[in-house]
């Protein structure tokens, strides 16, 4: 608590989402008052997972008084390099971190007609990632749809020249 220091490891969903929340409360909430305006720093190690988990914790990181700079060490992957790239302080990755970015899926299976409401929401929030990566890098929107098609796995050295990141450590 006394370093601002929150760790974000593992597949990020509903619980993974909750407790990170609660874990930067709980350093908000019990730091030393002359550390109010601190930055947080998230050291992040992730795989990846739900979208919508990783929508809840940025928009959590965008209502914070201060800043959250993100370090990611081994991967950033998914959903992760999302948070990694969109965060509101520094962006950092280890000199051996890999990090990817890919398009979206869906898993969804039953009826013809709820698969293609289902394909077209995933449209929606892969569009709503591009542009987040085109805010936040130096390649527009279309460039991360036309180059997200595969798996896109960088090299931290890599996704400081696309913008992803903004140090190596």
């Amino acid at each position: 608590i006394q370093d601002s220091v929150v760790y974000l490891t593992g597949e990020i969903d509903e619980h993974t989402g909750h407790e990170f929340i609660a874990r930067t409360r709980t350093v908000l909430l019990n730091r030393p008052e002359e550390d109010a305006d601190k930055p947080i720093t998230v050291l992040l190690d992730s795989g990846g997972g739900d979208a919508y988990s990783m929508f809840s914790i940025l928009d959590y990181i965008e209502t914070l008084p201060v800043k959250v700079n993100m370090v990611a060490r081994g991967r950033a992957m998914s959903a992760a390099a999302m948070l990694l790239s969109s965060t509101t302080g520094t962006r950092l990755a280890s000199k051996r971190c890999t990090i990817m970015v890919h398009e979206g899926f869906t898993m969804q299976s039953g009826k013809a007609s709820d698969i293609r409401a289902a394909s077209k929401h995933v449209a929606k929030i892969e569009d709503m990632c591009n542009n987040m990566l085109a805010d936040k890098t130096n390649k527009d929107a279309q460039w991360w749809q036309d180059n997200t098609k595969t798996d896109l796995y960088m090299t931290s050295e890599e996704a400081l020249e696309l913008g992803l990141i903004d140090e190596i450590l």
